[in-house]
């Protein structure tokens, strides 16, 4: 049979670049979970595109929109990427089996002596056989941890953007509220100062719709200066250039009533959360683990054949040889415990993960219904009686029958009013996000 050496050369000049790490098939499990879990498939870029990230913002984002943007330019996360191919890489190197050793003596006589022999000997690491499988599935172990480790990122990534979104959202129509405010004050105080004129508002209407005035003129600057805070945070979370430039915000982001119950909730999240499949994967790890120090208490086990010739008399021989190392100082029972050690502790941070998990929905769930009770309270008890005392005060302010300073007031309050509304809707949106945080994936995502 004829060897084609040319073929086997090429063979193995090519090997070293087959063992190479195929970004795109490793990547492709967290996209699964991403897409499962948030609706969203991140892209694992080769470099930071600041320039596309901030071209998008300038016109005009959804909140999807937002998070999209954030998981393909995010430089934080887009760094956290590369650790899944350098766990890929060290799954591929404990796969590879430890390099044959040949070893040869050659005698060369001195003065005295004519005896001349060579010694050639080939071996390979018998141990691998049992140790190098063992190694594998401790080395996929830790290529599952961080899977989910990096899907936790995500899902963290993704709570940061909406918390920022939606800041920037109320910041807008704080100062929306404020300016209106402000309008209405301004233009009691120039009724005022007209009736003041003819005598008809007292220098105390004057001067306290002047210090009103000034107020809410300060309190404008302090939130148009929020506002821009605000634009440079999810400036920086969506990978764009730090920049105070207005962001076109195309979401309202109307509250909804939650349609699973508390029990649903925790289910899913105590079987599927990623804070849950991480600590599992450690417990599988450890396991793993004590079973390949334990195969390493005899850790150099070589095989191989040996040669020798004698040129004086002309003799030769080959040979089996062997050899181990003797297990008398170090019987790798250090490593055997550390691992056991190792898979208590997963088991306990697996009990802690989840009381920490049933805590958090809890909380969250119940504040968000607080929230929402409280929200239709000041929609049916608060502001429509606060507007009837508007429509009143302005009767009796028209006839001059009732103080400035009152219908002033009675505007405040009511603008008040509308400021604290404001507030329960964002801190409700708050706990909402935190609450899908807490189960690890969007509500559309989870089973009735």
């Amino acid at each position: 049979m004829k060897v084609n050496y040319a073929s086997i050369i090429t063979l193995l000049i090519l090997l070293p670049h087959c063992m190479r790490v195929n970004q795109k098939k490793i990547f492709e499990p967290i996209q699964k979970q991403s897409k499962e879990r948030i609706n969203a498939k991140p892209q694992w870029r080769k470099t930071p595109d600041i320039l596309q990230a901030t071209e998008a913002l300038t016109r005009g984002i959804t909140l999807q929109d937002a998070i999209s943007l954030g998981l393909n330019h995010n430089p934080k996360l887009q760094a956290h990427f590369e650790e899944i191919g350098i766990r890929k890489a060290d799954l591929i190197q404990a796969g590879f089996y430890t390099n044959p050793h040949i070893e040869s003596i050659f005698r060369i006589p001195k003065k005295d002596d004519d005896h001349t022999n060579i010694e050639l000997s080939a071996s390979f690491l018998l141990s691998d056989l049992w140790q190098v499988p063992l190694r594998k599935r401790v080395a996929q172990d830790n290529l599952e941890v961080k899977t989910y480790e990096i899907v936790t990122e995500i899902l963290q990534l993704r709570k940061e953007i909406q918390l920022k979104y939606i800041i920037c959202v109320h910041n807008q129509e704080y100062l929306q509220l404020v300016r209106e405010i402000t309008a209405v004050v301004e233009t009691l105080k120039e009724r005022i100062d007209y009736r003041y004129q003819f005598g008809y508002s007292t220098d105390l209407d004057k001067y306290f719709a002047e210090s009103k005035l000034g107020e809410w003129r300060a309190k404008t600057i302090d939130a148009e200066a929020t506002v821009r805070t605000a634009y440079i945070a999810l400036h920086e979370i969506l990978g764009g250039s730090i920049s105070s430039q207005t962001i076109t915000l195309l979401d309202t982001l109307p509250l909804v009533h939650l349609n699973r119950s508390q029990e649903t909730l925790e289910d899913f999240a105590l079987s599927s959360h990623p804070m849950v499949l991480i600590e599992q994967a450690k417990m599988a790890r450890a396991k793993h683990s004590i079973s390949y120090e334990s195969s390493r208490i005899i850790d150099d086990v070589q095989l191989g054949i040996a040669y020798e010739r004698d040129f004086e008399k002309g003799t030769s021989g080959i040979g089996p040889s062997f050899g181990l190392s003797v297990p008398l100082f170090n019987t790798n029972s250090g490593n055997i415990e550390r691992a056991r050690f190792e898979f208590k502790q997963a088991e306990k941070a697996l009990y802690a993960q989840q009381l920490m998990i049933l805590k958090n929905i809890t909380t969250q769930y119940l504040t968000y219904q607080s929230y929402l009770e409280q929200i239709d309270w000041y929609n049916e008890h608060v502001l429509p009686p606060a507007m009837k005392a508007i429509e009143f005060s302005k009767e009796f302010f028209d006839r001059m029958q009732m103080s400035l300073i009152v219908f002033l007031e009675t505007q405040i309050d009511l603008f008040q009013s509308k400021l604290k509304l404001l507030d329960l809707q964002h801190n409700a949106l708050q706990q909402y996000i935190e609450l899908e945080f807490a189960i690890g994936a969007q509500m559309s995502a989870i089973g009735r």
